[in-house]
């Protein structure tokens, strides 16, 4: 005689960037502690807490131990989890369905600025990005100008509210651009028309 064991989805978790609001992928997770007939699938881009239909309810909800394998660990902030390597994130177990925001490191914008007609390098100029959404005033970040026509962002975190941004040009709006958040330093050659 055959028996069966029925098991019911108990936790839905989704770790996203806090900028672009995108599934962070590659991941592997761990019960801490594992409740007697818990279990835990990892998903491409979640991870799923199922647990037997007679398994008795923990006293207290148990967390979940989700580490970054993939390329974007190196790109998100996380705070360290004592005997936990480094990418791991600790989430309590209280809701069906949980998203995670993970915020992006601190990245540089450099915008290499041209003359139009002659590409000549743009010096001397005012170089401000400003966000599309959030509180007004809009945030902003400025660029300093490091080399002739080279302007350089201090190392920042972008939040949500600048993707995209709008590029100033001695206060005039030149481009919407956007930080490329698969790496540190984001670098654009624009032509100034202003």
């Amino acid at each position: 005689m055959l028996a069966s064991v029925t098991t019911r989805l108990r936790h839905h978790v989704r770790l996203v960037h806090a900028s672009t609001g995108r599934a962070v992928t590659g991941l592997t997770a761990r019960l801490q502690p594992a409740p007697r007939g818990w279990g835990v699938r990892t998903l491409p881009d979640a991870v799923v807490v199922f647990a037997r239909t007679d398994a008795a309810e923990p006293a207290q909800p148990p967390r979940l131990a989700v580490t970054v394998t993939g390329p974007q660990r190196d790109l998100l902030e996380f705070a360290p989890v004592p005997g936990r390597p480094p990418g791991t994130v600790l989430v309590d177990l209280t809701e069906a369905g949980i998203e995670v925001p993970l915020q992006p490191v601190p990245m540089t914008l450099t915008v290499v600025l041209g003359t139009a007609g002659t590409g000549a390098p743009r010096t001397g100029r005012t170089l401000t990005c400003r966000a599309t959404s959030g509180p007004v005033p809009k945030p902003v970040v400025h660029l300093a100008e490091e080399e002739p026509g080279v302007y350089r962002s201090a190392a920042v975190p972008w939040p949500a509210a600048f993707t995209p941004m709008d590029l100033l040009v001695d206060g005039n709006p030149l481009r919407t651009l956007s930080m490329d958040l698969t790496r540190t330093a984001t670098r654009i050659r624009l032509i100034d028309t202003n």
